[in-house]
């Protein structure tokens, strides 16, 4: 598999980009994948014009970009196949949205090499167009063609490559499997039925057309909190703490799909709310949720701290403007705060620090604890971090040294993490720390989120999902949204849910299958 993405003076061959899965054999095992092909069109017109060197060049060039937007989202590129190129996500190693980051590929590839089709055309009057297919399903992954390679064979390969053949230059193709796995936060329109070797039925494929601003929302099944009153309760007496002056931090742990979000989300809904209709106002709530892509440094504190100071990035006044809400916030001399804020927000004419010294960076961390601690001051402050594994280091250490510094002020840090390899350690402060670990939930308590959700379910349905999800909330929240995307459960003419087709056999959704594989492709190897 192809593993790392450099420049070279030649079209690139698999064997630049061999990591250590060529070294030795590789157990097969059954992995679900999302495999994206890509071809250009117009590529043999080119060829009978262009000298073989200087096409060489030309789709070396190509190719290389194209290889740099799949590395670019862990994609693992499989091979070159004379002007194709064919990527894997979720092989070797798994991530819980792979077929996410293959659309996002294939949206890069294409804006790649729109930059090279503009220059053919220029210079050669020949238009190229990049056609791709993605399909998501079972694959066979190890040695599958030698004991020293590593690669995915099965049908899931054949159909992608089918889909990418049917699509126009320019076009992504995707099938219903991905589709259904990526609607939420990608916009499609429907091709409709087509005709692919080897399947006896037409299959249903989608133009992708660009990602969302904003999410679609997810069909709401309404699943309560359920089994989780300690720790709500401790959260509360932190909160309780934090309105009395101090400064508390509070770390929920837990297995992906735990419930962390979602717990810090219900007891931030009940904070806000038990203030309601007195003459006490409620808390401040700032938060940010980490990314593994697309993540600038500080990013958990420069998002937050624009939105609460409602100073607009884009806009040309926006030193004024902060320099106004720092006034606002009781800042004796606001001026003197305004240009090391302005370089920590990366606002228009701010100038770059002279140095990144550790003298320059205190005195940034210092200007941000005291907005912040001003705004507690004003209001108590809950301040919740989610995803801390995906932090970026420097957001880390402004964090702990947040915590350090605010002893005496009513903030309430929560945070959000997943227990395992990559989870930060927390480091010691002078504020009062907790640690919540959430575990599994009982038989009983699971049963009661499927019988809360739904309004009448078979026992015998209800007890597999139980038995399968092992406790896990986001195991039983998808198992039974997978009920309703195929239609064994639907509303009826009242709106109540209905059971109208009793499934022989509960799947398990591949939403699931990415959460359990990436987390056994991130343990250790002696695990």
């Amino acid at each position: 598999m192809l593993r790392c993405a450099r420049r070279y003076g030649r079209c690139p061959s698999a064997s630049h980009y061999r990591g250590p899965h060529r070294m030795q054999e590789q157990a097969q095992e059954r992995r679900l994948v999302t495999v994206l092909f890509a071809d250009f069109a117009g590529f043999t017109q080119l060829a009978d014009q262009m000298d073989p060197e200087e096409l060489q060049v030309l789709v070396s060039g190509i190719f290389e970009d194209l290889a740099e937007e799949a590395v670019a989202n862990d994609g693992t590129i499989e091979k070159f196949i004379g002007d194709a190129i064919f990527v894997v996500f979720g092989a070797p190693v798994a991530h819980e949205d792979d077929p996410q980051r293959a659309l996002r590929t294939a949206l890069g590839m294409q804006r790649a090499f729109a930059d090279h089709a503009t220059r053919v055309m220029k210079e050669r009057g020949i238009e190229l167009g990049l056609r791709a297919g993605i399909h998501t399903g079972m694959v066979v992954a190890g040695s599958v063609r030698s004991v020293a390679e590593y690669g995915v064979m099965g049908d899931t390969v054949n159909t992608a490559q089918r889909i990418q053949a049917a699509a126009g230059p320019g076009e992504i193709y995707v099938s219903q499997a991905s589709f259904r796995l990526t609607n939420r936060e990608f916009a499609f329109r429907e091709v409709g039925p087509i005709e692919i070797k080897g399947k006896e039925k037409p299959i249903l494929v989608y133009a992708l057309t660009g990602e969302r601003s904003d999410g679609r929302p997810v069909i709401d099944v309404a699943a309560p909190l359920v089994g989780r009153w300690m720790e709500l309760s401790r959260l509360d007496l932190a909160y309780q703490s934090c309105r009395l002056g101090h400064t508390e931090v509070v770390l929920v742990a837990g297995e992906p799909g735990i419930g962390k979000s979602r717990l810090l989300s219900e007891f931030t809904g009940l904070a806000t709310a038990s203030e309601e209709g007195t003459k006490t106002e409620g808390p401040r709530v700032m938060r940010w949720t980490f990314s593994r892509v697309n993540q600038r440094s500080y990013a958990g504190f420069i998002e937050p701290l624009l939105v609460e100071l409602g100073v607009d990035i884009a806009a040309a006044d926006a030193q004024t403007k902060l320099g106004e809400r720092l006034g606002a916030l009781g800042f004796a001399n606001p001026l003197m705060t305004v240009p090391i804020l302005a370089q920590f927000l990366h606002l228009p004419g701010a100038p770059e620090p002279a140095s990144e010294s550790e003298e320059w960076k205190r005195s940034m961390f210092l200007s941000v604890y005291d907005v912040i601690a001003a705004m507690a001051r004003a209001r108590p402050l809950l301040y919740i971090l989610e995803d801390l594994h995906f932090a970026d280091a420097a957001s880390l250490d402004l964090l702990w040294f947040l915590a350090s510094r605010a002893s005496r002020v009513p903030i309430l840090i929560l945070l959000a993490q997943r227990i395992g390899p990559g989870a930060p350690e927390p480091r010691p402060s002078r504020t009062n720390f907790t640690q919540l670990v959430l575990e599994p939930l009982s038989d009983e308590e699971a049963a009661r989120i499927v019988e809360a959700t739904f309004d009448w379910i078979p026992d015998e349905l209800r007890d597999r999902i139980v038995a399968r999800a092992g406790g896990n909330p986001f195991f039983i929240e998808e198992s039974l949204r997978s009920l309703v995307e195929s239609g064994a459960i639907a509303r009826d003419e009242a709106g109540e849910w209905r059971l109208r087709d009793r499934p022989s056999v509960l799947e398990v959704p591949a939403t699931l299958h990415a959460v359990v594989a990436a987390r056994i492709d991130r343990l250790p190897p002696t695990a």
